[in-house]
């Protein structure tokens, strides 16, 4: 059956890899991002998270307005922010909340209301998720908290099926202006069939990590709709 996808954050890297995938299978696919990607075959709708809430609450609205029926949200969302907790001013902060946490919660909120069919959530995280970082404080609790609202939404037997992927660091512009060594990092390529493949078959709640060097998968865990471990 052709789906309804949403994904945010699919200008570019992983996202725009999952949007060319599902174009090309015949699904009809709404990006969102800061820049048009200018992907044929799917609709792009600007969204620009910062740290002003009334504006992300405007246009998140906006979107769920011009795009109501979503089978598929997949968020894919996220940038490179560090330094100490004490290096971070206030808006930093309240960015990375917005885009870590508040964007994806209002999402599924207003889908959820708006959608007849149970949801699927499909949630991008992070190696960050599970692994603390020094200069990445904000980073790794918005990814744990991401990675825990997949865990919590699964309970609710309104919501479809529940896909948390965890990857290591990808190779995408993500990097560019860094002094990272990009040559171990996973292929975006990779990743996205990693996705795929992982959120076919039935399940109601999976999470799963993608290691590099070498490049693996490993499902952590797998429940079906009465939360048993497949």
């Amino acid at each position: 059956m052709k789906k309804n996808i949403l994904i945010v954050g699919g200008s570019s890297g992983v996202g725009q890899k999952l949007a060319r995938h599902y174009v090309t299978d015949g699904h009809t696919v709404c990006i969102t991002g800061r820049k048009n990607p200018n992907l044929e075959g799917a609709r792009f709708q600007p969204l620009a998270i910062t740290e002003n809430t009334s504006d992300l609450i405007r246009e998140i609205d906006q979107l769920a307005e011009d795009f109501p029926i979503v089978n598929t949200l997949i968020y894919a969302a996220g940038y490179l922010q560090r330094g100490h907790i004490d290096d971070l001013g206030d808006g930093d902060l309240q960015t990375m909340v917005n885009v870590g946490l508040l964007a994806p919660m209002m999402l599924v909120q207003r889908l959820k209301r708006s959608t007849s069919n149970p949801l699927k959530i499909m949630l991008i995280t992070s190696s960050s998720q599970y692994t603390p970082r020094e200069f990445e404080p904000a980073y790794c609790a918005t990814k744990s908290g991401l990675g825990m609202l997949g865990a919590a939404l699964v309970r609710d037997g309104e919501i479809g099926k529940v896909l948390v992927v965890a990857p290591s660091r990808i190779n995408t512009p993500f990097w560019v202006g860094t002094d990272e060594n990009t040559e171990t990092m996973l292929d975006p390529e990779w990743v996205a069939d990693q996705i795929i493949a992982l959120s076919s078959g039935a399940f109601k709640y999976k999470y799963a990590k993608l290691f590099r060097n070498p490049a693996r998968s490993e499902i952590v865990e797998c429940l079906d709709n009465s939360f048993h471990q497949i």
